[in-house]
């Protein structure tokens, strides 16, 4: 009898005391998954985030808001002593609680994306040396990915802080035909981008005019582009005059019955209309636009190098805030954001509003 009660008192503390350790490491995933990391969230609820079962693996999903925002004064000069307490943030209106803050000392994951077409104004060697230059001039914890595209969109380098193998892989791009301009948007933001934690940007050097993408569409991209926290710093172009100029090169010189000669030139395809530049160009400026980043236009090599300088030092400038909605999620609904400093004569870029995730494609 005495022994049966003192293998049940045994066995009852033991549970006990398992049950007690449990709670203690729920209690510590739960805040990593919100990214409570600071001591402003003790003895606040925390509410736990979905999860969702598939084929053994147990994915968290969690609806943390984050903004990339760059603070100037009205002369164009950064400002970078804003202290979390002096930024607001609303959603439709309604002021939402900063859970998250990084000032610029937090680094960034950047993906250049380099249009190897033969449509491109500039001469590889001229892409290549802009792009080692821009990449010297970020810090040197910044990871880079380097992606070239012509008629297929090329990983050359996943994202590192190793500046060694950055150069090789620029060293690495080839000039082709064709121009997966979207595709190679896709890529970055949907099979690199998208699972990568903390602050991104994509550098995009091109004209903006797609002809040979399958699959990504711009207004696809556009939509992607309000799900993701990524800053997009387009490096625009203008090919028109020298297709044209190709174009009349290789037309055809032919002559009437009475002799008389006429030019005749080949029927205009995608890539080469005035409407795909112009579809281009809003492309380009909206893809700034909505994520919160700026549109750089660019002419010569030296305009190409002072635009990658341009980048590089909003990039060592920007903070990123975010927040857990106060309301509910809707599939794809669609959310505007104002954020807001209160001190003078400031300009204050961040994107203005963002769609709630729908479902990914398998990756």
């Amino acid at each position: 009898m005495y022994r049966f009660t003192f293998f049940f008192v045994v066995l009852t503390l033991t549970a006990l005391h398992a049950a007690g350790q449990a709670g203690r490491v729920k209690g510590y995933s739960e805040s990593i998954a919100r990214g409570d990391r600071s001591s402003d969230t003790a003895g606040k609820s925390v509410s736990i985030p979905k999860t969702e079962k598939d084929d053994g693996i147990v994915r968290i999903e969690t609806d943390l808001v984050t903004i990339p925002v760059r603070v100037n004064t009205r002369k164009g000069r950064p400002v970078t002593d804003i202290d979390r307490s002096e930024f607001k943030i609303f959603e439709n209106g309604e002021e939402q609680e900063i859970a998250y803050f990084s000032n610029s000392d937090e680094p960034f994951t950047v993906a250049l994306l380099l249009d190897m077409s033969y449509s491109s104004v500039f001469k590889l060697p001229e892409i290549q040396a802009a792009a080692k230059a821009f990449i010297a001039q970020l810090r040197p914890s910044d990871r880079v990915m380097v992606i070239s595209f012509d008629e297929k969109a090329r990983v050359l380098c996943e994202a590192t802080d190793n500046r060694l193998a950055l150069r090789y892989a620029i060293e690495a791009a080839k000039v082709g035909s064709g121009t997966s301009l979207y595709s190679a948007l896709d890529v970055a933001l949907n099979d690199k981008l998208r699972g990568i934690k903390g602050r991104k940007a994509i550098v995009l050097l091109s004209d903006g005019v797609d002809t040979t993408s399958e699959t990504a569409t711009a207004n696809g991209l556009l939509r992607d582009i309000d799900e993701i926290d990524t800053l997009i710093y387009p490096i625009r172009y203008d090919t028109f005059d020298d297709v044209r100029k190709i174009r009349r090169k290789d037309a055809q010189i032919l002559y009437d019955d009475n002799d008389r000669p006429y030019i005749v030139e080949a029927p205009l395809v995608k890539g080469e209309r005035e409407e795909d530049y112009a579809a281009a160009r809003e492309f380009l400026s909206v893809l700034a636009e909505r994520s919160g980043g700026r549109i750089q236009r660019v002419t010569s090599a030296t305009n190409l190098n002072e635009a990658f300088a341009r980048i590089a030092e909003e990039l060592r400038k920007t903070y990123s805030l975010g927040y857990y909605p106060n309301s509910e999620r809707t599939t794809n609904g669609r959310y505007f954001i104002k954020v807001r400093v209160y001190r003078p004569d400031l300009d204050i870029r961040a994107r203005d509003n963002y769609t709630s995730a729908r479902r990914r494609r398998p990756q």
